[in-house]
């Protein structure tokens, strides 16, 4: 990049956040809070009480990029360049690249003095490039996490939101266009996977990334063990999700349970199981015949389970999770989903904030599909070790085996390399 534009891009970015600001005067802080979303594919560690995998990230940009009183802003940018190496649709040609940009803003109202608990958040992101997905793998679970379906080029404020915590934040309720998948079905340790399947599982039609929604979700948290949450969301035609088809619009609710029995304990090893069920009155396609259906429904499960830690750090060690869900197969296209992993963090002497990850993730397809199209099941296998060669930057050699993309395509063999820079 010429190097006038550049520094005239960080120039526009800067003042953008100062203008934000309002030029509130910076306060004196130890650390800078992490915010709620810095970008989908990383789901913040989150439950019942701490995770020991949480840890705070550093920016390239010195902290009057990120704090000036109030307000708080995070920048990620995540680029990524795959290649088909075997089978799928085409290997001709097959080498693609893809990029995501997010910027939040949150605005802490008791900084600014106006009242306590409250908090105000938005979240911009551009995507650009393309995926192998729909030319070259034909894989339905999409291989890449920043994949955004038939429409590649995104540019959008995708949430905007105010949270206000109750009691010492044991109750938390959140109005405005949000990501359920921030605080619903999803398992701590995929977070780091690159396939979509780990960090949103796949036949939970709820509304997320690039496609959040406007609704009203709230957290309960009575104890450090339990944490009881759910949502109500729009929900229908206009989200392209490809396992079922709405043809009216509807809401969309969730109820989810999460427990940490050991939560009480600095000793124990951490474990973290939810179960969550949900519901949508949109009106949805028979997946047998031309028929609908008023509602949709389905179940889901997920367990995070560290193995063993290191005994002079808790935050590296091995740790595995599983994750399973349901939903009728009379109009879902993807009936059951499941998947199970295993990521070890600081491996190797000297790398202590690396991670080594093995997965694998299988979608079936309902009964009605198998006997007209042949589509059986979609197998998804990945492995990846992510460096963090800076603190503010990390980069993510990745290798996927995808056999019968889509229930009937040829294995696939898909390897890339990602990167991530927080500015």
């Amino acid at each position: 990049m010429d190097a006038g534009l550049k520094k005239l891009i960080i120039t526009a970015i800067h003042a953008l956040f100062v203008v934000t600001a309002h030029a509130v005067p910076p306060v004196e802080s130890e650390h800078r809070e992490k915010s709620p979303k810095v970008t989908h594919p990383e789901n913040a560690a989150s439950g019942c009480g701490e995770s020991e995998l949480e840890d705070s990230i550093a920016t390239l940009f010195d902290d009057s990029w990120h704090t000036r009183g109030p307000v708080s802003a995070e920048y990620l940018y995540t680029g990524e360049f795959y290649n088909n190496t075997h089978g799928g649709v085409t290997t001709r040609g097959a080498t693609r690249y893809r990029g995501n940009l997010d910027v939040t803003l949150r605005f802490d109202t008791e900084l600014a003095d106006w009242w306590q608990g409250g908090e105000f958040f938005v979240y911009m992101q551009q995507n650009h490039g393309r995926t192998l997905t729909q030319d070259f793998t034909g894989d339905g679970q999409y291989y890449s996490s920043i994949d955004t379906g038939p429409n590649q080029d995104i540019t959008q404020l995708g949430e905007y939101w105010y949270r206000h915590n109750f009691a010492d934040e044991l109750l938390a309720i959140t109005i405005g266009r949000q990501d359920a998948n921030e605080e619903f079905a999803f398992a701590d340790l995929g977070g780091d996977f690159i396939n979509s399947s780990f960090l949103t599982i796949a036949n939970v039609p709820l509304p997320t990334w690039p496609y959040q929604t406007l609704g009203v979700s709230a957290l309960y948290q009575p104890n450090d063990k339990l944490r009881l949450g759910g949502g109500a969301y729009d929900h229908g035609a206009s989200s392209p999700l490809w396992w079922t088809t709405t043809t009216r619009r509807g809401l969309f609710f969730i109820g989810q349970a999460d427990y940490q029995p050991f939560a009480d304990n600095d000793d124990a090893l951490l474990t973290i199981m939810r179960v969550g069920g949900w519901f949508t009155s949109s009106e949805t396609l028979s997946t047998s015949n031309n028929s609908t259906y008023g509602s949709n429904y389905g179940f889901y499960a997920t367990i995070d389970q560290m193995l063993f830690t290191e005994r002079d750090d808790k935050e590296q060690g091995l740790g595995m999770f599983c994750q399973l869900s349901w939903a009728p197969s009379d109009r879902n296209q993807v009936d059951i989903n499941t998947a199970a992993g295993a990521v070890y963090r600081g491996l190797l002497p000297g790398r202590d904030q690396d991670t080594l990850g093995l997965g694998f993730t299988q979608i079936n397809f309902c009964s009605a599909l198998r006997n007209t199209t042949g589509q059986t099941s979609e197998n998804a296998l990945e492995i990846f070790y992510k460096s963090r060669i800076r603190e503010w930057i990390a980069i993510q050699p990745d290798m996927q085996y995808i056999a019968r993309p889509n229930g009937v395509g040829r294995d696939a063999l898909v390897t890339g390399l990602r990167c991530e820079i927080a500015f």
